[in-house]
């Protein structure tokens, strides 16, 4: 049990139970009140046990925020839409585009539709060379404000676009059940499915240690990118005890004087992929060949010579869709270090 329980919360929780058991999966449970009336509790403590049910996987909360028992879900949800708010689709990187083809893959065999509703102004990305311009916490509020009055009805979930700040997602009236962030967020105003960062941090860091580089770098390009800056902080922490030198990918000068200086079996820990592959781009031009790049986004982007995390963004995308259409459990993604010659 999630929680330290009184003797008549035990009570509750057992008699909750009970009932599930004798309850035809299409027929919500008894309301809050009835519920705190049969139990003689206060009803904020039954949504407490029954938000623990349903953590649990034993209860499922409809869009009607009526409670089901679980295997009501994938039978009421068949066919219901899922929705995904973000960027614009000209704005999805590589790895958006992998997530959303998992996502895709399960609607499909849900029968499903994917709703693509977009926020043209949660990010620039300019055409230039230059970082993406991502939208203030006060230009989110507005967009998010906007953007909820045409909203498709009947959906059976949402996805949002990890650059969403939790100011934007406050806004958002749904049940936290029917709403996932990708990548990263906070948890409080919907679920979150992510990577394991820190078990990528670590094959990073084993591996740099393991090949003794005479000089590491760790380099980011956009720091107000939520992922990328806690991609970064991951990496520091996790490479605290080597010495190791930060570079802003978009400081053309840095970049220009270290490519012409840089040191033989030197090591560039980029935290985007396609950093990575221009920094690549610049050090090969000026003949540095005995540089190594590790990119430690993990899209399918970067392949061979480089040494690159793995992550199957495709599958995160099917147990995005499928915790929300189904009520599957969200697990971390586990990465793979795929080391220079090595396929993918």
């Amino acid at each position: 049990m999630p929680r330290n329980l009184t003797s008549y919360t035990v009570a509750a929780r057992a008699g909750i139970l009970e009932l599930i058991k004798n309850q035809p999966e299409n027929k919500p449970l008894p309301s809050l009140r009835q519920l705190a009336d049969d139990f003689d509790l206060h009803s904020t403590t039954i949504f407490r046990l029954l938000h623990d049910l349903e953590t649990e996987g034993v209860v499922w909360q409809g869009p009607s925020r009526r409670f089901f028992p679980a295997s009501a879900q994938s039978h009421a949800l068949k066919g219901k839409p899922i929705c995904f708010i973000g960027r614009n689709i000209q704005d999805w990187s590589q790895l958006y585009q992998e997530i959303l083809e998992g996502v895709t893959e399960v609607c499909t065999t849900n029968g499903s539709p994917l709703i693509l509703h977009s926020a043209p102004n949660l990010v620039q990305v300019p055409v230039q060379l230059e970082p993406a311009i991502i939208a203030t916490e006060e230009e989110q509020q507005a967009e998010m404000a906007k953007l909820l009055k045409t909203l498709p009805k009947g959906c059976a979930g949402y996805i949002f676009d990890h650059l969403w700040c939790d100011a934007a997602l406050k806004l958002v009236p749904f049940p936290r059940n029917q709403c996932i962030q990708l990548l990263s967020g906070s948890e409080e105003h919907t679920k979150v499915i992510t990577p394991n960062y820190s078990a990528g941090a670590k094959l990073i860091a084993d591996y740099v240690q393991s090949r003794k580089f005479n000089q590491v770098y760790l380099v980011e390009s956009t720091p107000e990118e939520p992922l990328l800056h806690r991609s970064v902080n991951q990496m520091q922490e996790t490479l605290a005890n080597l010495s190791t030198h930060g570079l802003n990918f978009y400081d053309e000068e840095a970049v220009h004087a270290l490519v012409r200086e840089i040191q033989p079996h030197s090591c560039f820990i980029c935290t985007e992929d396609n950093t990575a592959l221009g920094l690549a781009s610049r050090i090969r031009e000026a003949d540095r060949k005995t540089v190594e790049m590790v990119s430690i986004q993990g899209t399918g982007i970067v392949t061979a010579p480089h040494t690159r995390l793995r992550y199957d963004y495709r599958r995160l995308g099917r147990s995005a869709a499928s915790g929300i259409l189904h009520g599957t459990a969200i697990k971390q993604m586990a990465p793979r270090l795929v080391t220079q010659q090595e396929d993918d």
